[in-house]
């Protein structure tokens, strides 16, 4: 019974992933004006490298009766400035379209593992519901 949503497991973590980079890609866009501001964006990290655990994101089992919640969908992501587009003159380092740009293609990603989890759990639905 524990992986009855074994396939759908990992598309959250992506779906956390990418939730918690338009969060911070956000943060970036609010502090447009303030001087000095450095952008941040977050960057997935392998599991097995030295960079593990320095953020963690999982489904947590409050109750023994909750199944397939243990060590699904975890993502692990490290946070990071990026000061790449250069600073203004105020010493601001957020370009509006760069962080823009990123937001939709964010976006769109986070569309694309949201229409996958969907068609999973209809196929599941589907599986419950013999047929019909």
């Amino acid at each position: 019974m524990s992986d009855f949503f074994a396939h759908v497991a990992p598309l959250h973590g992506a779906l956390d992933y990418h939730l918690e980079r338009h969060n911070v890609l956000a943060t970036n866009l609010a502090h447009v004006d303030t001087p000095g501001f450095i952008p941040h964006d977050l960057r997935r990290v392998d599991p097995t490298s030295k960079f593990a655990g320095v953020l963690r994101v999982q489904l947590k089992a409050t109750k023994s009766a909750h199944f397939g919640s243990a060590g699904a969908g975890a993502v692990t992501g490290r946070v990071f400035e990026d000061a790449s587009a250069g600073p203004g003159p105020d010493g601001n380092y957020v370009s509006m379209d760069r962080e823009a740009a990123k937001v939709a293609a964010n976006q769109l990603r986070y569309d694309t593992v949201s229409a996958i989890v969907s068609a999973e759990l209809r196929q599941l639905a589907f599986a419950a519901g013999d047929g019909h």
